[in-house]
Protein backbone atom coordinates (compact mmCIF):
# COMPACT_ATOMS: atom_id res chain seq x y z
CA UNK A 1 0.00 0.00 0.00
CA UNK A 2 2.92 2.04 0.38
CA UNK A 3 4.91 3.63 -2.32
CA UNK A 4 7.18 2.12 -4.56
CA UNK A 5 9.29 3.80 -7.60
CA UNK A 6 6.91 3.88 -10.59
CA UNK A 7 7.68 4.11 -14.02
CA UNK A 8 7.90 7.39 -14.98
CA UNK A 9 8.54 9.55 -18.59
CA UNK A 10 11.83 9.84 -17.75
CA UNK A 11 12.68 6.47 -18.20
CA UNK A 12 11.44 6.51 -22.06
CA UNK A 13 13.42 6.15 -25.24
CA UNK A 14 13.79 9.85 -26.43
CA UNK A 15 11.91 8.22 -29.46
CA UNK A 16 8.62 8.43 -27.38
CA UNK A 17 9.35 11.34 -25.23
CA UNK A 18 8.67 12.77 -28.53
CA UNK A 19 5.49 11.34 -29.01
CA UNK A 20 4.21 12.80 -25.71
CA UNK A 21 0.70 14.73 -25.76
CA UNK A 22 -0.56 16.76 -22.64
CA UNK A 23 -4.26 17.01 -21.24
CA UNK A 24 -5.83 19.18 -18.09
CA UNK A 25 -8.37 18.31 -16.79
CA UNK A 26 -11.14 19.81 -14.37
CA UNK A 27 -11.97 17.36 -11.11
CA UNK A 28 -14.56 15.51 -12.16
CA UNK A 29 -13.53 15.06 -16.01
CA UNK A 30 -13.59 12.04 -17.92
CA UNK A 31 -9.95 11.37 -19.17
CA UNK A 32 -11.31 7.81 -21.29
CA UNK A 33 -14.27 5.55 -20.54
CA UNK A 34 -14.93 2.20 -20.34
CA UNK A 35 -15.39 0.38 -23.39
CA UNK A 36 -13.75 2.85 -25.73
CA UNK A 37 -11.25 1.66 -28.22
CA UNK A 38 -7.59 1.49 -26.29
CA UNK A 39 -5.39 4.15 -27.74
CA UNK A 40 -2.89 5.08 -24.98
CA UNK A 41 -0.59 4.57 -22.01
CA UNK A 42 -0.45 7.58 -19.39
CA UNK A 43 1.26 9.29 -16.79
CA UNK A 44 -0.36 11.19 -14.10
CA UNK A 45 1.56 14.43 -14.00
CA UNK A 46 -0.10 16.45 -11.63
CA UNK A 47 -3.36 15.56 -9.24
CA UNK A 48 -5.10 12.36 -8.36
CA UNK A 49 -7.35 9.88 -11.02
CA UNK A 50 -9.81 7.26 -10.13
CA UNK A 51 -10.02 3.96 -11.76
CA UNK A 52 -13.68 2.75 -11.97
CA UNK A 53 -16.14 0.14 -14.02
CA UNK A 54 -19.60 1.01 -14.40
CA UNK A 55 -22.72 -1.67 -14.68
CA UNK A 56 -26.28 -1.24 -14.60
CA UNK A 57 -26.22 -1.96 -10.70
CA UNK A 58 -23.59 -0.09 -9.47
CA UNK A 59 -19.83 1.50 -10.01
CA UNK A 60 -16.86 -0.42 -9.11
CA UNK A 61 -14.26 1.41 -7.94
CA UNK A 62 -10.62 0.40 -8.66
CA UNK A 63 -8.16 2.74 -7.32
CA UNK A 64 -6.84 6.19 -7.60
CA UNK A 65 -3.54 6.92 -9.83
CA UNK A 66 -1.36 9.86 -8.30
CA UNK A 67 1.06 11.84 -9.60
CA UNK A 68 4.03 10.63 -10.27
CA UNK A 69 2.28 6.79 -11.42
CA UNK A 70 1.01 5.38 -14.99
CA UNK A 71 -2.24 3.76 -15.90
CA UNK A 72 -3.33 1.88 -19.26
CA UNK A 73 -0.28 -0.63 -19.16
CA UNK A 74 -3.13 -3.82 -19.09
CA UNK A 75 -4.43 -2.41 -22.19
CA UNK A 76 -1.44 -2.68 -24.36
CA UNK A 77 -3.12 -5.76 -25.10
CA UNK A 78 -6.42 -5.81 -25.28
CA UNK A 79 -8.33 -3.38 -28.01
CA UNK A 80 -10.53 -1.40 -25.53
CA UNK A 81 -10.22 0.33 -22.12
CA UNK A 82 -10.92 -2.21 -19.16
CA UNK A 83 -12.07 0.82 -16.70
CA UNK A 84 -12.60 4.39 -16.94
CA UNK A 85 -10.82 7.09 -15.63
CA UNK A 86 -12.10 10.09 -13.88
CA UNK A 87 -10.19 13.18 -12.40
CA UNK A 88 -10.78 13.92 -8.82
CA UNK A 89 -9.25 17.08 -9.09
CA UNK A 90 -7.19 19.27 -11.30
CA UNK A 91 -4.69 17.08 -12.74
CA UNK A 92 -2.39 17.10 -16.13
CA UNK A 93 -1.92 13.82 -17.30
CA UNK A 94 0.80 12.68 -20.08
CA UNK A 95 -0.70 10.51 -23.05
CA UNK A 96 1.91 8.01 -25.47
CA UNK A 97 0.34 5.90 -28.11
CA UNK A 98 -0.53 2.53 -27.36
CA UNK A 99 1.41 1.32 -30.60
CA UNK A 100 4.53 3.13 -30.29
CA UNK A 101 5.15 2.39 -26.40
CA UNK A 102 4.26 -1.19 -27.71
CA UNK A 103 7.06 -1.28 -30.52
CA UNK A 104 9.23 0.45 -28.16
CA UNK A 105 8.64 -2.43 -25.71
CA UNK A 106 9.76 -5.06 -28.28
CA UNK A 107 12.84 -3.18 -28.72
CA UNK A 108 13.95 -2.52 -25.53
CA UNK A 109 14.30 -5.77 -22.69
CA UNK A 110 14.99 -2.76 -20.28
CA UNK A 111 11.96 -0.78 -20.47
CA UNK A 112 9.58 -4.15 -20.54
CA UNK A 113 10.74 -4.90 -17.08
CA UNK A 114 10.40 -2.05 -15.86
CA UNK A 115 7.03 -2.27 -17.40
CA UNK A 116 6.25 -5.72 -16.18
CA UNK A 117 7.35 -4.76 -12.99
CA UNK A 118 4.51 -1.90 -13.11
CA UNK A 119 2.03 -3.89 -14.16
CA UNK A 120 2.96 -6.60 -11.39
CA UNK A 121 2.73 -3.05 -8.79
CA UNK A 122 -1.04 -2.74 -9.82
CA UNK A 123 -2.11 -6.59 -9.64
CA UNK A 124 -1.21 -6.26 -6.03
CA UNK A 125 -2.52 -3.13 -4.77
CA UNK A 126 -5.96 -4.46 -6.69
CA UNK A 127 -5.27 -7.88 -4.85
CA UNK A 128 -4.77 -5.90 -1.49
CA UNK A 129 -7.81 -3.80 -2.27
CA UNK A 130 -10.23 -6.45 -3.06
CA UNK A 131 -8.89 -8.10 0.39
CA UNK A 132 -9.73 -5.32 2.20
CA UNK A 133 -13.32 -4.95 0.84
CA UNK A 134 -13.98 -8.75 1.98
CA UNK A 135 -13.87 -7.92 5.48
CA UNK A 136 -17.45 -7.45 6.54
CA UNK A 137 -16.50 -5.10 9.76
CA UNK A 138 -16.03 -1.63 8.75
CA UNK A 139 -13.41 -1.29 11.97
CA UNK A 140 -11.69 -4.08 10.57
CA UNK A 141 -11.18 -2.40 6.89
CA UNK A 142 -10.19 0.88 8.61
CA UNK A 143 -7.39 -0.22 10.66
CA UNK A 144 -6.07 -2.95 8.75
CA UNK A 145 -5.80 -0.30 5.77
CA UNK A 146 -4.35 1.98 8.03
CA UNK A 147 -1.59 -0.47 9.45
CA UNK A 148 -0.73 -1.09 5.49
CA UNK A 149 0.07 2.37 5.14
CA UNK A 150 1.96 2.82 8.21
CA UNK A 151 6.04 2.61 7.09
CA UNK A 152 7.12 3.21 10.06
CA UNK A 153 6.88 4.71 13.93
CA UNK A 154 3.00 5.19 14.33
CA UNK A 155 1.62 8.41 12.42
CA UNK A 156 0.04 7.52 8.93
CA UNK A 157 0.42 10.59 6.36
CA UNK A 158 -2.93 11.13 5.15
CA UNK A 159 -1.91 11.18 1.07
CA UNK A 160 -5.95 11.67 -0.06
CA UNK A 161 -9.14 13.13 1.00
CA UNK A 162 -11.34 10.55 3.37
CA UNK A 163 -13.79 10.50 0.62
CA UNK A 164 -11.26 8.78 -1.41
CA UNK A 165 -10.39 7.09 1.38
CA UNK A 166 -13.55 5.55 1.78
CA UNK A 167 -13.83 4.88 -1.72
CA UNK A 168 -10.89 2.68 -2.20
CA UNK A 169 -12.32 0.73 0.78
CA UNK A 170 -16.04 0.20 -0.43
CA UNK A 171 -17.41 1.90 2.68
CA UNK A 172 -20.09 5.17 2.65
CA UNK A 173 -17.39 8.61 3.25
CA UNK A 174 -20.23 8.66 6.84
CA UNK A 175 -19.29 4.60 7.74
CA UNK A 176 -15.47 5.77 7.06
CA UNK A 177 -16.02 9.00 9.46
CA UNK A 178 -17.76 6.86 12.61
CA UNK A 179 -15.45 4.47 12.26
CA UNK A 180 -12.66 6.78 12.07
CA UNK A 181 -14.64 8.78 15.47
CA UNK A 182 -15.32 5.44 17.13
CA UNK A 183 -11.70 4.42 17.18
CA UNK A 184 -10.38 7.73 18.72
CA UNK A 185 -13.01 7.80 21.12
CA UNK A 186 -11.28 4.19 22.34
CA UNK A 187 -8.37 5.53 22.29
CA UNK A 188 -6.92 2.91 19.52
CA UNK A 189 -5.87 6.46 17.10
CA UNK A 190 -5.38 10.24 17.74
CA UNK A 191 -6.53 12.64 14.62
CA UNK A 192 -5.10 15.79 13.35
CA UNK A 193 -6.40 17.14 9.51
CA UNK A 194 -3.66 15.40 7.64
CA UNK A 195 -2.45 11.99 9.61
CA UNK A 196 -3.48 9.62 11.76
CA UNK A 197 -1.77 8.22 14.70
CA UNK A 198 -2.06 4.85 16.37
CA UNK A 199 -1.92 4.51 20.35
CA UNK A 200 1.78 2.62 21.29
CA UNK A 201 -0.59 0.27 23.32
CA UNK A 202 -2.50 -0.86 20.53
CA UNK A 203 1.00 -1.07 17.88
CA UNK A 204 1.85 -3.10 20.88
CA UNK A 205 -0.71 -5.97 20.38
CA UNK A 206 -1.35 -5.62 17.09
CA UNK A 207 1.60 -4.33 15.43
CA UNK A 208 2.14 -2.57 12.05
CA UNK A 209 0.98 -4.62 9.71
CA UNK A 210 4.21 -5.45 7.50
CA UNK A 211 4.60 -9.00 9.40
Amino acid sequence: MNAIDSLTPEQLPPSLQAMMSRQTLSPGQILLQQGEPAKAVFFVELGRLRLASFTEQQVINHYFVEAGESFGETNLFSETYSCSAIATMTSRVIAIPKQSFLEALGQSPGLAAVVMQQMARQFRLVKTLLELRSLRSARDRVTRYLQLKLAAGSTINLDKPLKDVASELGLAPEVLSRTLARLEQEGTISRDRKSITFSEAWLEVNGNGHG
